[in-house]
């Protein structure tokens, strides 16, 4: 038995030798072919130099290889994966005078082909890729957007906090960028109500003080008492007109803000993360009245934020991922 079973083995292993033989005959043939001059054109090689004198051209075509190689590394290491970036939108470079763009009389921001990069040592961080956006007078507009997709850039490029690198942003008909530092500033104290979600309230000054200062600064007194007054009875906050920030909660801070931001009456109110550094019933209450405020003044709201539910109270939805917009929905009648 065990002999006649090595006598199987050794017959497989012959047939498989066979096998083999045969296709490396096979090979032979196709490689004379293969070098046959008459039918191919290959030319026989005799000599090392003749050899050398064949391969230069391919170690030149290598060379060029290597260095579209490294000019690619290159440019990743500086500018990151993002190598089609230019082509994204026609109007980054097209340096348009701001009275050619067309907007609606009642559109009270104006966005035209906002682009702003950020240099973080060898890397460029692309935060506006061309965006182009109009918020209507009294309309009441949510970003929406996860970390790092653009918002708050967007927010202070429209606001005039940041300078885009390209684009417009047209306020009132005008190009904001296109104004002196002091006309920036005076839009900004008299136009613009803004609410951060740290709330930036000046310690020593009290919940009055901290409320009445857009007011000071821009020499509105008449009335400021009463105004104040009503204001911090509006946020419910009236109670701790005397307190200072420290000894106040994170939702009575930003009631402060909110108040503060409505003081000089103005046109266009930024709330960037309102509720970030508030628990989830808190931050409601703060949304319920930045809502009231809006339905019973009808002033124009930009709100920065990353939560769906918080989204929900604006009237229209824009989505951002990466720097563009991505999406825009109206949501007047999602919230009861």
């Amino acid at each position: 038995m065990a002999l006649a079973k090595t006598a199987l083995k050794v017959e497989s292993g012959r047939k498989l030798l066979q096998r083999v033989h045969d296709k490396l005959e096979k090979c032979q043939i196709h490689l004379r072919d293969y070098l046959d001059e008459q039918k191919n054109g290959v030319k026989t090689i005799d000599s090392a130099d003749d050899l050398q004198i064949r391969l230069l051209p391919i170690a030149e075509l290598s060379i060029d290889l290597f260095v579209e190689a490294e000019l690619l590394k290159a440019w990743k290491d500086l500018f990151g994966l993002d190598i089609p970036y230019f082509s994204f939108d026609r109007q980054l470079f097209d340096h348009k005078n701001s009275d050619t763009f067309s907007v609606a009389q009642d559109v009270i921001i104006a966005v035209r082909g906002l682009t702003k990069n950020y240099n973080l040592g060898k890397t460029t961080v692309y935060a506006l890729r061309g965006v182009n956006l109009d918020v209507k007078t009294g309309e009441f507009v949510a970003i929406l957007g996860s970390s790092g997709a653009g918002k708050t850039t967007l927010l202070n490029c429209i606001a005039g906090l940041d300078t885009p690198d390209y684009g417009a942003v047209l306020f009132r008909g005008k190009n904001l960028h296109e104004q002196g530092d002091s006309a920036k500033s005076k839009a900004r104290l008299l136009e613009m109500g803004f609410i951060f979600q740290s709330y930036t309230l000046l310690p020593h000054f009290d919940t009055r003080e901290n409320v009445a200062l857009p007011a000071d600064l821009a020499g509105l007194s008449k009335d400021l008492k009463d105004r104040i007054k009503k204001l911090l009875e509006g946020v419910g906050i009236d109670q701790q007109a005397e307190q200072y920030p420290a000894t106040l909660s994170g939702g009575q801070m930003q009631r402060v803000a909110i108040a503060r931001a409505l003081t000089n009456r103005p046109a266009v109110i930024f709330a960037d993360e309102p509720t970030g550094d508030l628990d989830s019933a808190t931050g409601k209450q703060v949304m319920d009245l930045l809502k009231k405020f809006h339905e019973e003044t009808k002033t124009t709201v930009i709100l920065i934020t990353h939560e769906q539910d918080i989204a929900n109270y604006a009237e229209k939805q824009i989505t951002m991922e990466d720097g563009v917009i991505t999406g825009t929905r109206e949501t007047k009648h999602e919230r009861n």
